[in-house]
């Protein structure tokens, strides 16, 4: 009996060692680790405005439900009760904490944006949900609902792959727009607070021996965009045309209008998307999540018969008096008449007059004079199948074929010169996107030079300085300044000639000028474009309007245009002074 007790003594006295001396520092930690809560206390968001200060996006105050997943014991059974409670699924709550298993003291974000009824209920009844806990938190809030829903974007909370590049599991991140694209700049820094906690999990307070972090909240973006003008350009669509718009001023590449519609509510993506809800805007056939404006990709109809009439005065092909055989509704090529819009015929036209009532006839004729290898060098050097560095993600490119892609799509075989007379007119093969359509416009209207088009202007940080964006150029049109200058002139007749296709949308007291294009549609009508720029003479902004499957561009697209045209003069002081105190506010720097 003395040996046994004086083994047991000797084992005991060894683990006695083992956990005081030897693993000392292991078992310390772990006791602080069950006395301390470690909470991440998430920073303010910043704030996004419009060009003359107007709150676009913010945060506001909002409930987050965590749970502690060493406390949360058992944790299927809790997670069957929370369930109902926050209208979650008991799997997909497991799932979150079991992904945090490793980190097991931390608090893990089950849902964001709860009501303040749910909090009542776990507070009250804490004992059914153990290591359950409410955080005030913040939700993203746009406050105009869907309007500039595409540009500004939406957050979400960061998942696995997003874990993976050092972001924290459960935190916000930007999804997509402006919120995608300025993330760093938006998101701030994530603060920290330690909380001394009892056996049971019951707070004691903050802990002495160790201070927390404050947050540092994100910086302030103003942009481009001019609230009043995006409203305008909404409300012309109403809730049932489809389409874009896009109005830029094309001397600094500001946008000061961008809109896709159909649109969504941003704000249901500031907390948990209900199933239901997503499921309807990705079944929804008019796809609102789709950003038309710079993804979307269609022919561009008689607006583009500028690119191949330039194309054929740079290369000396013709002159401004150039004529063809007289358009009587169209124009026959082998064994096939390709129509004219007008069945009566336009009879014989100069280029002024041929761009002026939009003949095709006129540009069946010139296509096949320059001819596709031609064609195709210009429509490159123009943009049209080329990114415009726009600071929103996604952007995509329109389609300029060549020989090789006619080979390749329909064979060596399967295509003839015929193509030309189409793509002439901007149908056929050609697709671009409502932005580089404008940005091809702001060319000619700023004298060659395309500038890089942006939505950001400046951006504030906490200290005070602002930081502005001077304009780039991108690109220059491959046409000396005669031939710009003679497209310019071409349309202006377009809107104030006597026979100018939108001459119906005139502006009294100032001349301004554009091009009309409807452009054929196999799903249904044909599309309606307008893309123009004013004043005349010196131009201060370009607009670009597509409406799907209305019609003639002069009946629907032109009048669009004309519309936040006028209400851009009509406030253009005001934005010049806005301009002005926003220079005089802070240090600008150029970046």
């Amino acid at each position: 009996m003395i040996l046994v007790s004086t083994l047991g003594l000797l084992v005991l006295f060894l683990q006695l060692v083992n956990i005081q001396v030897l693993s000392h520092d292991h078992y310390f930690a772990m006791a602080e680790e069950n006395r301390i809560r470690v909470t991440p206390i998430p920073p303010l968001r910043g704030r996004i405005l419009d060009r003359e200060g107007r709150l676009l996006a913010s945060d506001r105050p909002s409930y987050t439900i965590s749970i502690i997943p060493s406390e949360a014991k058992p944790l299927s059974e809790l997670a069957g009760k929370l369930a109902p409670l926050l209208a979650m699924d008991a799997d997909v709550i497991v799932e979150k904490v079991r992904q945090r298993r490793f980190r097991k003291y931390e608090p893990v974000r089950i849902k964001r944006d709860v009501d303040f009824g749910t909090v009542c209920i776990i507070e009250e009844a804490a004992e059914l949900y153990p290591g359950v806990i409410y955080q005030l938190d913040h939700a993203r809030h746009y406050h105009y609902g869907n309007i500039a829903c595409h540009l500004l974007g939406h957050t979400g909370e960061v998942d696995d792959r997003e874990r993976r590049s050092g972001y924290r599991l459960g935190s916000l991140i930007g999804r997509s727009g402006i919120e995608r694209q300025y993330d760093q700049l938006l998101r701030g820094f994530e603060g920290v607070d330690y909380l001394e906690v009892s056996a049971t999990g019951r707070i004691i307070g903050p802990l002495e021996e160790k201070q927390g972090r404050e947050p540092i909240a994100g910086m302030e973006l103003v942009l481009t965009i001019d609230l009043d003008l995006q409203r305008v350009a909404d409300s012309l669509f109403g809730d049932t045309l489809t389409g874009a718009a896009v109005f830029i001023r094309p001397r600094s590449g500001e946008i000061v209008a961008l809109v896709s519609k159909p649109t969504y509510d941003a704000n249901l993506f500031s907390g948990l998307v209900p199933v239901s809800e997503y499921d309807n805007l990705i079944q929804d056939q008019g796809h609102p999540l789709f950003d038309r404006a710079i993804s979307g990709t269609y022919p561009p109809g008689s607006t583009a018969k500028l690119l191949i009439a330039g194309a054929a005065l740079q290369e000396g092909i013709i002159t401004t008096a150039s004529r063809f055989s007289p358009c009587f509704g169209g124009y026959q090529f082998g064994n096939r008449y390709f129509r004219c819009y007008d069945p009566s015929g336009h009879g014989s036209l100069d280029l002024y007059g041929a761009i002026e009532q939009s003949c095709d006839t006129y540009f069946y004729q010139l296509g096949l004079k320059v001819g596709l290898a031609r064609w195709q060098e210009y429509a490159l050097a123009a943009g049209f199948a080329a990114q415009s560095g726009i600071d929103i993600p996604v952007e995509k490119i329109g389609n300029v074929p060549n020989k090789d892609w006619y080979d390749r799509v329909y064979g060596r075989q399967g295509w003839t010169r015929a193509v030309m007379l189409n793509l002439a007119i901007g149908q056929g093969e050609l697709l671009v996107t409502p932005l580089a359509l404008a940005q091809f416009f702001c060319g000619l209207a700023n004298k060659g030079a395309i500038m890089k088009p942006h939505l950001l202007q400046a951006f504030q940080s906490p200290g005070g300085q602002i930081t502005s964006f001077e304009p780039k150029i991108t690109r220059r049109l491959p046409f000396s300044k005669e031939v710009i200058q003679i497209l310019k002139d071409a349309c202006v007749l377009v809107v104030e000639g006597e026979h100018g296709t939108a001459r119906g949308s005139k502006i009294p007291g100032m001349k301004w000028g554009g091009k009309t294009g409807t452009a054929q549609n196999p799903h249904g009508n044909e599309h309606s474009w307008f893309v123009g720029f004013a004043p005349a003479e010196n131009p201060e902004i370009v607009g670009c309007v597509i409406v799907e499957q209305a019609g003639h561009g002069s009946a629907v697209a032109a009048p669009f245009v004309r519309e936040i045209m006028i209400r851009y003069f009509e406030k253009a002081p005001r934005v010049r002074q806005s301009l002005a105190n926003a220079a005089a506010g802070g240090t600008i720097v150029a970046h």
